[in-house]
């Protein structure tokens, strides 16, 4: 947004638009996702189909999915697939936090490992678009809110980090508040 390459702890949303290519849509899923972090270090390994959003009789749909950039992360090698045949690689640049700057590559690689090796963390780095349409939703007197079909959920919205100081326990959607705690010793 800023002319800058996005960095750690930002959200990405990745679009792919299969009628700019050659690669024809599976009809069972679609269009699947496969990448990894500074290279090798992958997200399971596997495909993750993307959402399919349908823009009309005239176009074709689209595809896309989210990222949130690990803390270490330098990169995200990717390319696309239908199941049988494959777009890519693609190379996305990420920006290096200044108290980062100079570090050898083995030191982000290493805190990637460790990183990505926690319980979830693969799905909370990279994970299916949502199709939730946002209208207005009607509350007492002339007052409306946004939310459309989240209306009637439950959703409370803060950090949903534990190890951030912004961490908010009652937060079921990560609203990407959460700064990045740089340890004093990354720093020196």
């Amino acid at each position: 947004m800023n002319g800058l390459p996005p960095s750690s702890g930002e959200k990405l949303k990745l679009f792919y638009n299969p009628a700019a290519t050659q690669l024809v849509p599976n009809e069972e899923f679609g269009i699947a996702f496969n990448g990894g972090f500074n290279q090798p270090i992958m997200c399971g390994g596997e495909p993750r189909a993307m959402l399919r959003k349908y823009r009309g009789k005239a176009d074709a749909p689209i595809y896309s999915i989210q990222i949130c950039i690990p803390k270490h992360a330098l990169n995200l090698i990717f390319s696309f697939t239908n199941g049988v045949d494959w777009d890519g690689p693609y190379r996305l640049q990420f920006q290096v936090p200044k108290a980062l700057q100079n570090k050898p590559i083995d030191f982000f690689n290493k805190g990637l490992a460790e990183e990505l090796s926690k319980e979830g963390a693969c799905e909370q780095a990279i994970f299916p678009d949502t199709n939730k349409v946002i209208t207005k939703c009607a509350m007492i007197g002339n007052l409306s809110k946004e939310g459309g079909d989240r209306c009637d959920l439950n959703f409370v919205v803060g950090c949903t980090d534990p190890s951030s100081h912004l961490y908010n326990p009652l937060a079921n959607v990560d609203d990407g508040t959460c700064t990045i705690e740089l340890d004093s010793e990354s720093e020196e």
